[in-house]
Parts: C-alpha cells; sequence; structure tokens
C-alpha cells in the first residue's frame, strides 16, 4: 500500500432524491441512486456506509403506534433496517455494465447477518447503526415506535402534523464488490470509471408486519426515509501507479423456486464457474407482501396450518449426480418426527456455505433458532427468530470454486408437506469472480 496517500472521506447525496428529502415506496420512489464519479482516487468498498432516517406510520394520516394499540406493527428483529432494500445494484458509473446485482437482497441478509454476528452484536453497535435486535419486543419498542431520533422529520406534510421523529441508521453493504480486501480504482483510464450504487425499496408489505398475525387497520401502514447519504474513504494514489487491471471479489447470485410437494426436486442453471457454496432460506409464499407475517422470516418448510413441514432427507447434485456428497443428508427427524433440536449435519452445512465453520468467530445460529419447533408466531422465536436454512459448501480449501457453467445446481427435498402449501426458496451462490477493466470497458468473469 506504499503507493497509496492521504485517505478522503465523501459525503454523497442521492443523485435522484425528490425535492422534499422524503422517500418512500409508497410515494413512488422505490430507487434510491447514488454516483461515486470517476476519479483518480481507490474506494475503500468496507467503508461505504448508507446513511439516514426511518420512520414507520400505522396509516396515511402519519399516525404513531404505541404499545396500548392492537395490531402493532414490526420490523423483522434480525434484519431492522435492511429489510427496506430489496435489491441492490452496482454498476460502472461510466460504461454503465452492471458489476453486481442481487435480487432478494434482505432475505439473503436474513441469513447472512444473524449467522455472522453475535447476540452481544445485536445488542451494542449493530443495535445502534443496523436497528437490529434480538428480541422483537425491544426492537419494535427502540424503533418503530421511537420518537427520540432526527429533529428534521418534525412539521408537517399534506398537512398532517408530524410529531414522529425517527431512527438514525448507517449501515454497510454486505456485498462482492464493496467486501473485497483491495481498493477498488475508480479512474476510466485504470479502473472502474465510478461506480453507480442502486438501491431498490422492498414493498411496504414486506417489510412491516403484525406482531399477532392479524393485519386489522394496518393495510395502509408505511415506512418513510430522510436525510438519506452515502458516506465513503478513499485514497489518493501516487502519481504514475500501475494498478493492473482486474479486481477479483466473492460476488452474490440470487434464485427462486419454490416447493409444494413431499418429494421436491430442484433444478437450477446457474451459469457460474467457480461456486463457491451454495444456501437456500425459506418462508411460505402466503406470507410474501403480506402486513399479517414477517415475509423476511427464515422458518422451516410449514404447511398450511402452521404446522412444521419436516424435511427429512436432502440431496445436493451436479448435473444430475449427486455432489460433493456422495450420498443422502437423512436428518435426524426422518424416523422420529418428535425431535425438536435442528439436525447437527445440516445446520453444519449450512453455515459452511457461508462462511467456513470452523473459521466462524460468532453467531447467533443455536439449537434454539435452528429448530423444528416453531411457534404459532414464528418471529417470536428466541434470538430475533428462525435462522433455518439448507446449503452446501463446494470450496473450503483453494478458494477456486466448482464449475457450473454447463451443468445445474440441483437440490432434492424429501418433506413432511400434508398440503397445498407452497413455500418461497431463495437460493443464494457464492461465486468467484474476476472484473475486468479498460478505458473502453469493464466486464465480469463469472
Amino acid at each position: 500500500m506504499s503507493n497509496l496517500g492521504q485517505n478522503i472521506y465523501m459525503d454523497i447525496q442521492p443523485s435522484n432524491i425528490v425535492s422534499t428529502g422524503r422517500v418512500s415506496y409508497r410515494q413512488g420512489n422505490p430507487v434510491i441512486q447514488f454516483i461515486i464519479g470517476e476519479n483518480d482516487l481507490h474506494l475503500m468498498g468496507s467503508s461505504v456506509r448508507f446513511c439516514g432516517n426511518i420512520a414507520v406510520y400505522r396509516n396515511s394520516t402519519r399516525t404513531i403506534q404505541t404499545e396500548a394499540d392492537g395490531n402493532l406493527l414490526c420490523l423483522d428483529p434480525k434484519l431492522g433496517v435492511y429489510s427496506i432494500i430489496d435489491t441492490l445494484t452496482i454498476s460502472s458509473q461510466v460504461h454503465k455494465s452492471t458489476i453486481e446485482r442481487i435480487n432478494n437482497y434482505n432475505r439473503f441478509l436474513s441469513t447472512y447477518m444473524p449467522i455472522m454476528s453475535s447476540e452481544k452484536e445485536s445488542l451494542g453497535h449493530l443495535n445502534a447503526t443496523t436497528l437490529v435486535s434480538p428480541n422483537i419486543m425491544t426492537q419494535r419498542i427502540e424503533v418503530v415506535n421511537n420518537t427520540n431520533g432526527s429533529s428534521t422529520n418534525s412539521g408537517s406534510v399534506d398537512g398532517n402534523v408530524l410529531n414522529y421523529t425517527g431512527s438514525d441508521f448507517c449501515v454497510n453493504l454486505p456485498c462482492g464488490i464493496l467486501g473485497g480486501r483491495n481498493p477498488i480504482p475508480l479512474s476510466r483510464a485504470n479502473g472502474v470509471g465510478g461506480l453507480m450504487i442502486e438501491i431498490q425499496l422492498a414493498p411496504d408489505s414486506q417489510v412491516l408486519f403484525s406482531d399477532d398475525e392479524s393485519a386489522t387497520g394496518l393495510t395502509d401502514a408505511f415506512y418513510e426515509l430522510t436525510e438519506l447519504k452515502l458516506i465513503a474513504e478513499a485514497q489518493v494514489v501516487a502519481p504514475n501507479t500501475s494498478v493492473g487491471n482486474t479486481f477479483e471479489y466473492n460476488s452474490i447470485h440470487s434464485y427462486f423456486n419454490s416447493v409444494n410437494s413431499t418429494n421436491a426436486i430442484l433444478n437450477f442453471q446457474l451459469g457460474l464457474g467457480s461456486v463457491l457454496g451454495a444456501f437456500v432460506n425459506m418462508v411460505p409464499s402466503r406470507f410474501i407482501n403480506n402486513f399479517a407475517q414477517d415475509g423476511l422470516g427464515t422458518t422451516p418448510l410449514l404447511n398450511a396450518d402452521g404446522s412444521v413441514a419436516l424435511v427429512k432427507q436432502i440431496v445436493f447434485t451436479r448435473g444430475g449426480v449427486r455432489y460433493p456428497l456422495m450420498y443422502n443428508v437423512d436428518t435426524n427427524v426422518k424416523n422420529n418426527d418428535k425431535i425438536l433440536a435442528g439436525d447437527p449435519q445440516q445446520l453444519k452445512n449450512f453455515v459452511n456455505a457461508i462462511k467456513p465453520y470452523y473459521d466462524l468467530k460468532h453467531t447467533q445460529i443455536s439449537p434454539t433458532t435452528y429448530t423444528n419447533n416453531v411457534p404459532a408466531v414464528s418471529h417470536f422465536v428466541s434470538s430475533a427468530g428462525a435462522m433455518y436454512g439448507v446449503g452446501i459448501s463446494y470450496d473450503m480449501i483453494s478458494g477456486n470454486g466448482l464449475n457450473f457453467t454447463n451443468v445445474n445446481f440441483g437440490l432434492q427435498l424429501e418433506t413432511g408437506i400434508t398440503s397445498d402449501s407452497p413455500n418461497a426458496l431463495y437460493l443464494f451462490v457464492r461465486n468467484r469472480s474476476t472484473l475486468v477493466f479498460s478505458p473502453t470497458g469493464v466486464e465480469v468473469l463469472n
């Protein structure tokens, strides 16, 4: 790093902000765009922070809830403000080429965040910056009902007095390109040509939900963002510094399917050449975009009556052949459906898909969260809700990954689904990618 000089601190306003400074999905502002222009700086990707203020209202007249109200609004406690990000897109500002796009970003983080952080962190700095909490009631009182945030939200809008000041946040954006170890060159001549970061907001009905599985009186609820900005740190490059023309990072790719049978066979054409790991999280389809349910929950498969549809057997395939496990994974409930604890082999494979189990220093996943015992109101599982999923790692040694360019990734599940009860499955794949850049453009080699 001897060729890098002093640090430059950036404070970037949205390029498409409305005149009021108030942004919401409800008001037709679903995309927030930030531009880090082309220059001779090197961006420290890990320093990028999305900051602002979030306020939650029960209806169009901007009513603020209290604990005395019925049908209390909640945010997913293990996600906090991350609940609002449906899609994260990072592109070259000059060349307009997409470098990384993560669909269903909030669902990716619904697994990533609790696995990669401890309960103490969710009580400490993550609570302060991302508004997460290990307890849904605490999170609701501190965030959804909060009236002690930024004072700039005072005044009136559309004739309605604003007596709510919301909660401030400042979050990093976990993804491949911003999580790389090396700085990102921003120049047009020898870099990516600046960056455009777009945050597509999730619908109100996906972000907010009732604490008692009833949406009575909540169908008009919405969240609103103010004081939005992007902050980051960059370094000045010494003159005539050679930085090469490639940048390697672990990109995240998103896919979707559903399960509605006792023997589910799912195949995905990934088109990726260096797959490091893959995992799925799931939620009943009826929960999605439903004020009565947590559509961002990561529950086990559920039947129509809310009972757990136990996963009895798991098979991973590559091109129709079992791989990397040459055997079927028979879970601990296959012959005994009374077992409440999640299967330990299944859990370990799931965690390995995100980060090697042996290298995980702290986490919130445990027998109480990775469980087959989900109560009627699933988000009241201890430690901020159920953290169920299925996954597999393909390379924990070399870091080169496995080629899925021309072969399907397959997942077979033997389940306990007993009724017409579709469950949505969100697949996320970590892939070793290489970004190649030149004055004429950028290209991602997957």
